[in-house]
């Protein structure tokens, strides 16, 4: 039986790596997965040596709070390299630990190494090239100025597209209104409402940080907008109980309506793609945190606002190095700022409620669905397969290269 290597970092790593995994049994059920993931990958049938938990953490100075269990991941999947001896190592996203691995990998030969999602180089740390190109054979990126960057350093990628995308096809803005019904009878949600979903993020220390500012700056809308309820998604790490636990202090002060979404679920991990779609088409504006949520968001042609805080020490450390005007993934697929960003010392409750206020009605909004719309389908022309999803493409890279050895 031949065994594979898997490692992602964090939630959206996970559910990625969970959905090539389940290709590829189908496909090749002498295949046998071993590494780093969540519960997604769990129930895929990878067999865990390390939980992602460990080691997401967001920022540079955040690290040292979680230097045990970053050190402890470490020490156990290297363990499982030299115990399992792999024929292919993935590795997913994760720069900060992926890279250092990806040489612990070459140190110990035998095992080839794809990088299925390329940590993002081009945004900041360019130097990390060099390393990313010596330690790899084969890298994928997911957005398209990404072949662009690449090619300027003469270095060949794959581009498989995003891995949000997949499972989320292409809409109207006519068929908003329909979703959106469909979508709150199944969360059992108010039908007529005005609704704002909060996208703190999947990290502890980020909801920590985001859902307070989130549920504060909703309690600053309802005094623009009485009416407004709110729609907390949660990530599949967390329970409703946890977060209403996290959150009780911001509920307490801003009343209201808050509703919760997602989470642990009680039933197996679902292995339907898109699975947050619901949460997408019910809300009627996102306030989320960077990351990958802001494509999906996208995708649904929902507006949004993006925000986030770091440590202030993190946010000089990352700004000395950052090569983007923009963080928000919508903001750098379109090339100009097509949805705000209010980050560090701009994240905060009123200026958020002020970006966020124009959205729910009238011609920003409309714009705004209309640059979103323009977006998608820029992703979509630079992929002329687009249907075939970015999990079915890094699946057949594997199979590629565990049957050409020089592929």
């Amino acid at each position: 039986m031949t065994t594979i290597l898997i490692s992602a970092g964090d939630v959206s790593g996970d559910r990625h790596a969970a959905r090539v995994v389940r290709r590829l049994r189908a496909r090749r059920p002498d295949l046998r997965f071993v590494g780093m993931g969540g519960a997604a990958m769990a129930e895929a049938g990878v067999e865990l040596a390390v939980d992602q938990r460990r080691v997401a953490v967001g920022g540079l100075v955040e690290l040292l709070g979680h230097a045990r269990g970053l050190v402890t991941a470490w020490r156990t999947l290297g363990a499982c390299l030299e115990s399992e001896r792999p024929e292919l190592v993935v590795l997913i996203d994760s720069g900060g630990f992926h890279l250092p691995f990806a040489r612990r990998v070459r140190a110990a030969g035998g095992a080839r190494i794809l990088y299925a999602v390329a940590p993002q180089i081009w945004a900041w740390r360019p130097g990390r090239l060099r390393k990313l190109v010596a330690r790899t054979e084969r890298i994928a990126v997911v957005l398209p100025f990404e072949v662009d960057f690449y090619a300027a350093h003469g270095v060949a990628v794959d581009y498989v597209g995003h891995p949000a995308l997949d499972g989320l096809p292409p809409i109207e803005v006519a068929d908003l209104p329909r979703l959106r019904t469909i979508a709150r009878a199944a969360l059992g949600l108010p039908a007529e409402a005005e609704l704002l979903g909060l996208f703190p993020g999947s990290r502890p220390a980020e909801w920590r940080r985001h859902l307070p500012l989130g549920l504060e700056t909703y309690g600053r809308l309802r005094d623009r907008r009485p009416g407004l309820e709110a729609l907390v998604v949660l990530p599949p790490n967390l329970d409703e109980p946890a977060a209403r636990a996290l959150a009780a202090d911001g509920l307490a002060r801003v009343g209201g309506r808050v509703h919760f979404t997602g989470g642990v679920p009680t039933d197996p991990v679902p292995t339907s793609e898109g699975a947050n779609r619901p949460a997408l088409d019910a809300i009627d504006v996102a306030l989320a945190k960077p990351g990958t949520v802001t494509l999906e968001l996208l995708a649904r042609l929902r507006p949004m606002v993006v925000t986030g805080r770091v440590h202030p020490l993190t946010a000089w450390l990352a700004g000395r190095s950052l090569r983007t005007r923009w963080l928000a993934l919508p903001n750098l697929v379109a090339g100009a700022e097509i949805v705000p960003e209010r980050l560090q010392t701009e994240a905060e409750p009123e200026r958020l409620a002020e970006a966020l206020e124009p959205l729910f009605e009238g011609p920003l909004r409309e714009r705004m669905i209309a640059a979103l719309g323009s977006t998608r389908a820029r992703l979509d022309a630079a992929d002329p397969a687009a249907g075939e999803g970015a999990s079915e493409r890094v699946a057949r890279i594997v199979e590629e290269m565990l049957e050409h050895p020089g592929a």
